[in-house]
């Protein structure tokens, strides 16, 4: 095997089981490196796909519909091939190597129409494997505790963001407000110490912000509003987070953990957008949007709403000096108005040619029927709406084109060889959102096209640059509504009320996996029979992922397995990574102290109370469900 050449040894790989391949992998750095070839994972991610089992179903179907057409097209061909007994055998071995060369283009064919990379994208196909069959478990970061209570009882997390310090891109942490009013950072690459700890957390109430409008002014709580989920954003370049609270928006620096400074805005926060050096951030409020300029020396702090009449004087000063105020060059804030309210995601859309910039479009999406565009270069006037017709909370974009006819066709396996790769070179970017329609799940993309036309703005064909491509899931994407969308590798994760999480392919249609919050860790409580009963499976166990991020996300260089998800339920955080077992529990932050049977006991009676808990929920359902049937036979 030694003195093989790399390329047999590489066909011979491709007739082992997976399970093998990886034990070939332990041998020597040759064949490790043939073990990881992207050739041979993208095959078997291939074979053990959702999509060839589809498609394989589709042709059976087709194939016992058409099996009488099919059996006189091949007596015709024997016929018409067979003149006699000598010339057959001599035609076989012809027949036989044209055939086996059909079936290998028709398998390079249907793997082109499957394949979700594109030729631009670097895809490591063993992690994709890896991410589509391996086990999945969760692990639960380390929940703070309030300082100043005597019980020191666990605090709730706000929200979550993560942070790469500039200069330490292996460096991954994760910020979030906590209920006291400070700032907590988690160490999710495990750089600084143990994975999944607390590194650093700033004082208490440092979210906290003076009321400087009233007589008696007075530190007073100001809490993270718990229906915002875009509530923090973090410039890793400049070390700056920014939280929204209530209608206050908190700068902090994330090397001293101090706030630096507050910027109060007329209506209550209800999203922002992600904070790109050195692209201004867009704060959404309840009726209105404002472009954060946070590198001016001296923000924008608007005044309360008052019932005046405004007037030139009161707008540029006095009247000795409107005339030096009408010249001064400072421009005066501008915002754009909100015609509807609700706001819940911002989405800036790299420029084209800059992928990671942030500097191109801007998207609003919330409790309205139209996803809204803005150019920041005209701001604040609207470049055009996409209607949707559903209520999206979250958006996320692909740097590709998409195209929902030729996705169409080829999740059906109907496009050529030529017509894939065209439809993958195309020019344009895909925008990803997600939201309800009619109390479902409803998951949108939306082709992009790369300049708008050279018209007015607000017009149909400029309206958001879209092309005619779009492509809405309301029937298989959920049963309830979805509250999270992100990129994993080469498929889109979203998150629903049920706790589930799906994985599904860039079509947005073909589900590769899915799974259930419900199976977390080896805690999970056991039903009253012993097992995990299909109820508590599907009901999640309470927990639900408000907000799914890639800890991965736009970084090439990383060990292999280490494209994990961070999940926020609105009250914890937990690290979503393909193993067998989670890579740590509660116990590792805060059972060393104790002894063995302690937190044995302790497990065991939280897993007690979560089993009496839920069987007395399904011993009410079945009383009501019993009630309401005996009240419907007595009116009968």
């Amino acid at each position: 095997m030694d003195k093989l050449p790399s390329e047999i040894v590489l066909q011979i790989c491709l007739f082992l089981c997976p399970h093998d391949v990886v034990n070939l992998q332990l041998v020597s750095k040759r064949y490790l490196s043939i073990g990881r070839d992207d050739k041979l994972w993208r095959e078997q991610c291939f074979l053990n796909s959702s999509f060839l089992e589809s498609l394989r179903k589709r042709q059976e179907v087709l194939t016992s519909l058409t099996s009488e057409e099919s059996t006189f097209r091949d007596l015709a061909r024997a016929l018409a091939t067979g003149n006699g007994a000598g010339s057959s055998r001599l035609d076989r071995p012809r027949a036989e190597a044209r055939d086996l060369k059909a079936q290998a283009n028709e398998k390079i064919r249907i793997m082109a129409n499957w394949d979700p990379s594109y030729p631009s994208e670097t895809v490591r196909w063993y992690d994709e494997y890896i991410a589509r069959n391996a086990p999945i478990s969760i692990s639960w970061l380390q929940q703070p505790r309030h300082r100043e209570s005597p019980q020191h009882e666990y605090l709730e997390v706000r929200g979550m963001a993560l942070y790469t310090p500039e200069g330490e891109q292996s460096s991954i942490l994760a910020a979030a407000p906590l209920d006291d009013g400070s700032v907590c950072l988690w160490d999710i690459s495990g750089t600084r110490g143990q994975k999944g700890s607390i590194v650093a957390r700033s004082k208490s109430g440092i979210l906290w912000e003076d009321d400087l409008g009233s007589q008696n002014a007075s530190k007073r709580s100001k809490m993270v509003n718990t229906g915002v989920t875009e509530c923090i954003s973090i410039d890793s370049a400049l070390k700056k987070a920014f939280i929204a609270v209530q209608s206050g928006l908190v700068e902090v620096d994330l090397e001293t953990l101090s706030a630096v400074s507050h910027e109060k805005f007329p209506f209550s926060i209800t999203a922002l957008s992600s904070a790109t050096h050195p692209v201004p951030i867009t704060v959404g409020t309840n009726l209105a949007l404002y472009l954060h300029d946070y590198r001016a020396s001296r923000g924008y702090k608007p005044s309360a709403v008052s019932d005046s009449i405004d007037r030139f004087d009161t707008m540029f000063g006095s009247s000795g000096s409107s005339f030096r105020s009408i010249l001064n060059p400072e421009k005066l804030p501008t915002f754009a108005s909100l015609y509807q309210p609700g706001p819940l995601s911002i989405l800036h859309l790299p420029s084209f040619g800059n992928e990671w910039d942030g500097n191109g479009d801007i998207y609003v999406a919330g409790r309205f029927s139209n996803i809204l565009n803005y150019d920041r270069r005209y701001f604040p006037k609207t470049r055009g709406t996409i209607y949707s017709g559903a209520r999206l909370c979250s958006m996320t974009s692909l740097p590709y084109p998409f195209g929902s006819m030729a996705k169409d066709l080829a999740r059906r396996g109907e496009l050529s060889l030529e017509q894939a790769l065209e439809a993958k070179t195309l020019p344009g970017k895909t925008l990803i959102a997600c939201g309800e329609y009619n109390s479902k799940g409803s998951l949108e993309m939306y082709g992009l096209s790369p300049l708008p036309q050279l018209t007015t703005i607000s017009s149909d064909s400029t309206a958001g640059r879209l092309q005619n491509s779009t492509m809405k899931n309301r029937q298989t994407s959920s049963s309830s509504k979805l509250l999270s969308v992100s990129n994993h590798g080469t498929r889109l994760v979203v998150s629903d009320g049920g706790g589930n999480l799906k994985w599904l392919e860039r079509d947005g249609f073909t589900e590769a996996r899915r799974w259930n919050i419900a199976h977390e860790a080896t805690e999970a409580p056991r039903g009253i029979w012993g097992g995990l009963g299909d109820s508590y499976m599907d009901s999640g166990s309470g927990d639900i992922a408000r907000k799914i991020l890639n800890t991965q996300h736009g970084q090439t260089e990383r060990a292999v397995n280490d494209d994990d998800l961070l999940l926020w339920t609105g009250e914890k955080l937990g690290l979503l990574n393909f193993s067998t077992k989670p890579g740590f529990t509660a116990e590792s932050f805060e059972g060393l102290a104790k002894t063995a049977e302690e937190v044995h006991k302790e497990r065991e009676e939280r897993v007690y109370g979560e089993t009496m808990r839920r069987a007395l929920e399904q011993s009410a359902d079945e009383a009501r469900y019993l009630t309401g049937a005996w009240w419907q036979h007595i009116q009968l």
